[in-house]
């Protein structure tokens, strides 16, 4: 087969011009579970609050300015890594 006979290429992804990736913004996450106040500092200096639920496992969420999207990987990294589901992520300017 020749090239570009019958071969599908590849669209790049829809980007969104509404969102700014090159700068600091106040993002808040949402987790499943508790995590303790005293990881703020590896978790970019967030502010960390717990909500009970009762009988469901607790939410976690975090809030602060985050520098850049590298900052940002760090954090959900670091949330994967302690196995805490992450409920959602919100950008706020």
């Amino acid at each position: 087969m020749r090239s570009g006979e019958g071969a599908t290429r590849m669209q790049p992804p829809h980007q969104s011009t509404d969102i700014e990736f090159a700068g600091a913004a106040n993002y808040r996450i949402v987790v499943e579970g508790h995590l303790d106040p005293t990881y703020s500092s590896r978790l970019a200096g967030m502010a960390i609050s717990t909500t009970d639920r009762g009988d469901r496992k607790p939410l976690t969420i975090l809030t602060g300015p985050v520098q850049d999207q590298a900052e940002l990987s760090g954090v959900l990294d670091t949330l994967y890594n302690l196995h805490l589901p992450i409920v959602s992520v919100e950008v706020n300017g």
